[in-house]
């Protein structure tokens, strides 16, 4: 049984290097993203037989925000031209509950909640072709473990600066984050806790933290400025060969596939995707 899983890590260990080299490298990340130009973005690939849509988003909570009819123009556009075809959406994060209402569901989940919305009709599948924690620790063992957590703390808080006022309390806010954390058993051994956190936040960013201060910078795999950008960064290519991989796969099955992430895994994976669709 052990031998066969190693077999198996080291085919998807080889699959991955094949598809990393592929990818945009990081430092062309810059000069690239210049031109393609204002989010949010939209890439076409088909063949005689299929498509593939991907819209790269900006991530926004804000109903009113322009891209959500943009993003529905598009998903209208992809159901006119897929109607006879094998269709699945692929959505940047895990799966998203339905939500009560459009704006429930760009509130509680951005651009995944709103496709999840206004797909629903379709009865189209929907997949997540993204790392959870899980997976990320599997891959790349050598990480701490507090490094991790901090990084998804700053996540969430980032996060927290995309919703549109008036805000949620941030204790309530974190609390509503922390209670989930703590029932997923790759955390066990850890405390997760404002208090906790905050501390270890000051040891690994070397100031203060300050709810009001939103962390984008910090979690951006694009900079380089800090240990957690780094560890953003090795995240971030494991994710970006991981959905294009996943894309492959799809594809190679014959199916239509709309993609919703966010625009710099589109900028990322562009080249990759040119590469392998055909």
């Amino acid at each position: 049984m052990g031998f066969a899983g190693e077999w198996f890590y080291i085919d998807l260990k080889s699959k991955m290097n094949k598809s990393s080299s592929l990818l945009l490298p990081r430092e062309k990340y810059g000069e690239a993203s210049q031109k393609w130009g204002k989010l949010p973005l939209m890439l076409e690939i088909e063949n005689e037989k299929q498509v593939l849509f991907y819209f790269g988003a900006n991530h926004s909570k804000e109903p009113k925000n322009a891209q959500f009819p943009i993003l529905r123009q598009y998903w209208e556009k992809f159901l006119k031209k897929t109607k006879d075809e094998e269709r699945i959406i692929l959505v940047e994060g895990g799966l998203r509950p339905l939500a009560k209402n459009e704006e429930l569901a760009i509130v509680q989940n951005s651009e995944g909640g709103f496709i999840t919305y206004i797909s629903n009709e379709s009865n189209t599948m929907i997949a997540s072709p993204d790392l959870n924690q899980n997976d990320i620790l599997l891959r790349f063992p050598e990480i701490n473990k507090d490094e991790l957590l901090l990084y998804f703390f700053m996540s969430h808080v980032d996060s927290y600066h995309r919703i549109s006022d008036p805000k949620p309390d941030f204790g309530d806010f974190f609390e509503n984050w922390a209670k989930y954390q703590r029932t997923r058993e790759v955390w066990l051994g850890l405390e997760i806790s404002l208090e906790y956190l905050t501390e270890l936040y000051k040891s690994v960013m070397d100031k203060e933290f300050n709810q009001n201060e939103s962390q984008n910078d910090y979690i951006n795999p694009n900079n380089s400025g800090t240990r957690i950008n780094k560890l953003a960064r090795k995240i971030s290519d494991a994710r970006d060969e991981n959905i294009i991989n996943e894309i492959e796969k799809y594809w190679k099955e014959g199916k239509s596939i709309f993609v919703v992430f966010g625009s710099g895994h589109l900028i990322i994976q562009e080249p990759a995707l040119r590469a392998l669709l055909k």
